[in-house]
């Protein structure tokens, strides 16, 4: 299945499937991406591949992809207490996606390398607001969130970023926003990607 980025309504991939374990499931965990997979006609099964994949060929430590997967989901679904090791949930997510997607797709360029610095630029800003998560979220923070995401690729980093301010409710600014819906422009995103009504603002503009 192929889909314009700007036709995706919601946010998708790996850093949507997280926002399905952001509240209450009841569910294996397996069973809730399976459920993801096949919403709406299977709108998340191919970007759900791609990001899990370029993860899993990445350089990241399962400790750095925990950390990713520990903030975009707000702390509800801690995948080292329930002592599953990141790489190996990732390839769990990889065999739900290819028990759908039949033959198995190429691995698409990244979007967007010539946005890297800028958004490496916003994770820098927003550092010390996700390295003190617990001062907005009661449940604790993410240590090593920002590092992580820092060698994610930028389209994935970015899309990890705007879930883990969502889900760990730490407040934006307008500027920030505005900031971010330009560079969401910038890589195609449908604008409901960037802004879905999630974020917590703070009063003073920057």
């Amino acid at each position: 299945m192929t889909q314009e980025r700007r036709d995706i309504w919601v946010d998708y991939g790996l850093s949507g499937l997280t926002r399905w374990f952001e509240g209450p499931w009841e569910n294996r965990p397996t069973d809730v991406v399976a459920e993801v997979a096949d919403w709406s006609g299977g709108l998340y099964l191919p970007t759900l591949w791609q990001d899990t994949q370029r993860l899993l060929n990445s350089t990241l430590t399962s400790e750095e992809i925990a950390a990713l997967w520990l903030a975009a989901t707000g702390l509800n679904y801690d995948i080292n207490h329930v002592q599953v090791d990141a790489r190996d949930w990732l390839q769990q997510i990889r065999e739900v996606c290819h028990g759908r997607l039949g033959p198995t797709p190429g691995l698409e360029p990244v979007v967007g390398w010539e946005l890297r610095e800028i958004v490496l630029d916003e994770i820098g800003q927003a550092g010390p607001a996700l390295t003190a998560a617990d001062q907005f979220n009661p449940y604790g923070s993410v240590p090593d969130i920002v590092l992580a995401l820092e060698q994610t690729d930028p389209d994935l980093g970015f899309r990890l970023l705007l879930r883990a301010l969502k889900a760990l409710w730490i407040p934006i600014t307008s500027g920030q926003l505005a900031r971010f819906e330009a560079i969401g422009e910038s890589f195609g995103y449908n604008e409901a990607v960037v802004y879905d009504g999630e974020f917590t603002f703070v009063a003073v503009e920057g």
